[in-house]
């Protein structure tokens, strides 16, 4: 079954997410599942139910070696 972008927000809202509230985004799509549309889709459900919040995702820049 693939998951939709309306399957990703209920998802948001049956964790007792808020529209509004702070979110550290630390996955990968394959843990996610099959998505209808892949990361573009998971990103728009993202974009479009935290509207009002702020969404962030840790990054690792350094540099190895000398």
């Amino acid at each position: 079954m693939k998951i939709t972008k309306d399957i990703l927000k209920k998802q948001f809202a049956d964790a007792n997410l808020k529209y509004d509230d702070t979110v550290l985004i630390h996955s990968s799509m394959k843990k996610i599942g099959d998505v209808e549309g892949g990361a573009e889709t998971f990103f728009q459900a993202l974009e479009e139910y935290f509207a009002d919040g702020l969404i962030a995702f840790p990054t690792l820049t350094w540099k190895i070696g000398l």
